[in-house]
């Protein structure tokens, strides 16, 4: 629009400007020649063809070339509105070509101006005085005009090549906002996957918990019904042997208790975030249950982990704790837990002394740990030297949610 503005305003502003002082006699021919140039300004502006838009931009410096050869130099001005457009408009050397060709009409036009009117001179004395006087006044004119054309291309030249810059970096910030749409709605999308792979696994892990309650404490359940049923016989016949094994129904009850409060409590939604995946719990019971000295420590921040993750910490933290006490006699148990932009690692340690024999009897509990940990990714490390410390390492595959 500001083209458009500049361009109409270097044809209006001096047409108007030289009517004032045009002779009434002579305005309604000069008003049709301004109105023609208008004319052509307007269908080049409206012409979608770039050989038609070539042929208009001629046609408009000629009939410029016209106006000034018939109305004097001060209409040069009209021809600065061509020079503005099509240097702008055009590229390479068509834009110069076009302009070498408007420098000359402009300096024929001049030319003519100043030469017609003294051909019909009718004295050689006065042609020769009047002559040196025109020539002088035709060559300030000639070089005063090619300099305004000349300083107009320049400014218009850098001027194009500002708005291209601008055009470009318009173009660049487009393409950027549009990739950055693309990324929200990527983004948007592998969110929504994501929330449905943890919807899989938070599924497939209910059903592996489901199988731990049936396999695990339900055919504890049918093995205490069965000892009950033979303790009930044995009783009348042999206390002792009866009494025994009423006290081995009562451990296998409060195991399946354990068990059925640690898994009933993994299956809370918000009990790990809140407790530290009732690790510190777990540290409580065997506490109070053993008197060991226990310690809790947890670094970083603190991230929602998928339910099996937050399984397997819990139970190779448990196994460590068992290993701890009937293996290594610990006095003092150390669990802590560091939560890192990549992984989380927890590390269970103890003082305790580790039989160099009780490796068969360990070799079970190690491998569950092993398993378990490599079934989400991750790597389980033993330090045997002093304290010795069983390391779980966990990659973290979903960090969207933060406490």
């Amino acid at each position: 629009m500001p083209m458009r503005f500049l361009q109409y305003g270097l044809i209006i502003v001096p047409a108007v400007l030289y009517m004032l002082m045009l002779p009434l006699e002579n305005e309604a021919v000069y008003t049709l020649c301004i109105i023609i140039a208008l004319g052509l300004s307007v269908w080049k502006d409206f012409n979608r063809s770039s050989t038609q838009q070539w042929l208009l931009l001629l046609a408009e410096i000629l009939w410029s070339c016209w106006l000034i050869a018939s109305y004097g130099p001060f209409l040069l001005f009209l021809s600065l509105s061509v020079l503005y457009v099509y240097i702008y408009r055009l590229e390479g050397n068509r834009r110069w070509l076009m302009f070498a060709i408007q420098l000359v009409t402009n300096n024929v036009a001049l030319h003519w101006h100043y030469a017609v009117p003294q051909a019909s001179q009718p004295g050689l004395t006065t042609l020769n005085t009047t002559d040196t006087t025109l020539l002088s006044t035709e060559t300030t004119v000639m070089v005063l005009g090619n300099l305004l054309l000349l300083i107009t291309a320049a400014l218009s030249w850098q001027g194009s090549r500002t708005a291209s810059s601008r055009g470009q970096l318009e173009q660049v910030y487009d393409e950027l906002r549009s990739k950055h749409y693309e990324l929200q709605e990527a983004r948007a999308q592998l969110l929504l996957f994501t929330k449905q792979l943890e919807g899989v696994a938070q599924a497939e892990e209910r059903t592996r918990i489901s199988r731990q309650l049936h396999d695990d404490i339900g055919h504890r359940l049918i093995r205490t019904k069965m000892m009950a049923e033979a303790a009930l016989l044995t009783l009348p016949l042999n206390m002792e042997q009866g009494t025994e094994m009423v006290r081995q129904i009562r451990d296998q009850l409060a195991d399946s208790m354990d068990d059925m409060r640690s898994t009933l409590y993994k299956l809370q939604p918000n009990s790990y975030a809140s407790e530290a995946y009732a690790l510190d719990r777990l540290l409580e019971e065997v506490g109070r249950d053993t008197g060991v000295k226990t310690n809790y420590e947890v670094h970083g921040q603190s991230h929602v982990l998928y339910p099996s993750i937050q399984i397997v910490l819990y139970k190779n933290a448990k196994e460590a704790l068992t290993n701890a006490l009937r293996h290594g006699n610990a006095s003092s148990i150390t669990v802590e837990l560091v939560f890192g932009d990549q992984e989380v690692c927890m590390s269970v340690s103890n003082d305790g002394k580790i039989n160099p024999h009780s490796s068969k009897r360990n070799g079970i509990g190690q491998e569950g740990m092993l398993l378990r940990t490599q079934m989400v990714g991750g790597v389980l490390e033993i330090q045997s030297a002093y304290p010795y410390t069983v390391i779980t390492r966990i990659p973290l595959t979903n960090q969207m949610d933060i406490l």
